[in-house]
């Protein structure tokens, strides 16, 4: 019962943040790419087609996690993408890149704070992911075989 009510939290949570997250990046579309040439990790093509597409991704999977549908896979799919954030994050943040997040807004500069608040989402995604995966799997072996 518990395991069902911190799967429902994390999934409206996640889902609100991805929401918010990608509107705020198409608000402002150019501050994005800015945002994004900022980690100085992507070629200019790169750059471009993560500031385009990233925003309707966040947007989609935000709409996936909140109706649970196939959740496990909006789930996995969360938590690579939060695992990837993070991974780029860390990585300007240690080479001493001054980096704006690019978050939730275009003015907030990669920090220990930001990596901690992503670590904890990355943390909420990874639990998700797998709570749904096993529940999944719990439901087809708890299934009678007809054969």
């Amino acid at each position: 019962m518990a395991l069902r009510i911190l799967e429902r939290i994390f999934r409206l949570v996640l889902g609100t943040l991805f929401i918010y997250a990608g509107y705020t990046k198409l608000r402002n579309p150019f501050l994005f790419e800015m945002a994004v040439d900022s980690y100085r990790l992507l070629p200019a093509t790169g750059v471009i087609l993560v500031a385009r597409s990233l925003p309707w991704l966040e947007v989609a999977l935000g709409g996936l996690l909140i109706s649970g549908w196939k959740l496990r896979y909006a789930a996995a799919f969360t938590a690579l993408l939060l695992g990837g954030f993070l991974g780029a994050m860390a990585v300007a943040y240690a080479g001493g890149v001054e980096a704006n997040c690019g978050c939730f807004s275009m003015e907030e500069r990669i920090s220990p704070l930001t990596l901690a608040r992503d670590s904890l989402l990355f943390a909420m995604a990874l639990s998700l992911a797998v709570y749904s995966w096993k529940k999944q799997t719990a439901q087809f072996s708890s299934t009678p075989n007809p054969g």
